[in-house]
């Protein structure tokens, strides 16, 4: 299973490593042109960092300890600063290379530009943000305050204190009830119940659904790992819980084949006079689950992007990328993520923990 799970994502990987040394390249050749350097070797040297992240991540997952976690962190800073300054210096590269133009003065001024847009991405990717919904939920009978968490990415970088920090927060805004919509696990490092330990400190239910993380981990170890801590998982099924449905479904790609959203919510019997939650990472079939009564679904996964412009290309994948949406009188709400993945940096988002005050509707 392992074998046939590394196979499956080895495309991708290569992919990503053809894409992140196309950046490193545009870069190399930017600068160098305009400064007169070079570096010998220059492209096995950047052939090397475009897969320092890859190798980083293995040696956290393969090896651990201090060194291999302060590897992973540059490695993963690296990898959200040359995105950086390739976006930056884009404009400027696609002119030097079609007109031959090049500036020094330019080309030093939109690094300079690059590096304190990288270093403020980093501060903002380690800082979070609340933001706050009032939303009315047919059937409901009484207000209800909920706190939606999602995408924490427990992992390397994302440690102990910064879920401390999330769960210090989140009891801070006085919820009645906690939704957490997948990923909280990173899957750089083995899972390990005793960095999860802030979970059990939350003051309120919380009820938590599976994400692609999850998936990429085991669910077996996610189910093993949560039996321990005071959270209810959620797997394609549902609870009441106070006066409504909440319901959990796995992210897609934990589905199996012939699987959809609609066929398993039609198969847990919902009750049209309660009104329902629905846990789903992936903001996606939202179609599905209002046709099937769901007042209000909640997702994350689309982290908006993390590093703009990356943005743009998340907003070509997904309909629905952060904030709250309605038709009909149901509602989505798709955040834009707890914590990172990948590149520990934040540009144009921001980590956010959402209070959703659920009052009575129509």
């Amino acid at each position: 299973m392992v074998f046939f799970i590394h196979m499956r994502v080895l495309p991708f990987f290569i992919l990503v490593w053809v894409v992140v040394f196309l950046m490193h390249w545009l870069v190399y050749v930017s600068i160098s042109e305009a400064f007169l350097i070079s570096v010998p070797y220059a492209y096995l040297f950047l052939s090397l960092l475009s897969v320092s992240y890859l190798v980083a991540s293995f040696l956290v997952r393969k090896v651990g300890g201090v060194v291999s976690d302060l590897i992973y962190f540059g490695a993963a800073t690296w990898l959200g600063t040359i995105f950086i300054i390739f976006s930056v210096q884009l404009p400027y590269a696609i002119v030097h290379l079609v007109t031959g133009y090049s500036s020094a003065l330019i080309s030093g001024g939109l690094f300079g530009l690059a590096i304190a847009l990288s270093v403020y991405a980093l501060w903002s990717g380690r800082s979070i943000t609340t933001r706050e919904y009032t939303l009315p939920l047919k059937h409901l009978k009484k207000p209800l305050r909920a706190v939606h968490l999602t995408d924490i990415h427990i992992g390397t970088v994302h440690q102990t204190q910064f879920l401390k920090q999330v769960v210090e927060m989140t009891n801070a805004l006085a919820p009645e009830v906690v939704f957490i919509t997948g990923d909280l696990f990173d899957g750089s490092v083995v899972i390990d119940e005793s960095i999860l330990g802030p979970l059990n400190t939350i003051a309120a239910p919380t009820f938590f659904s599976n994400g692609n993380h999850e998936e990429y981990e085991g669910l077996g170890k996610v189910r093993q790992t949560l039996s321990h801590l005071k959270i209810e998982l959620l797997e394609n099924r549902m609870v009441v819980h106070e006066v409504m449905q909440v319901v959990g479904v796995n992210d897609r790609q934990s589905l199996k084949r012939g699987e959809t959203l609609g066929g398993i919510l039609d198969s847990l019997a919902l009750d049209p006079t309660l009104p329902t939650v629905l846990l789903y990472h992936t903001p996606v079939e939202w179609e599905a689950a209002r046709a099937r009564g769901v007042g209000l679904m909640l997702s994350g996964h689309t982290h908006n992007g993390q590093i703009y412009p990356f943005t743009l290309l998340v907003r070509l994948a997904f309909k629905y990328i952060k904030g709250l949406y309605e038709i009909d009188g149901k509602y989505l709400h798709v955040s834009p993520g707890t914590g990172t993945w990948g590149p520990p940096m934040r540009l144009g988002s921001r980590n956010q923990i959402t209070v959703l005050n659920l009052v009575p509707g129509e």
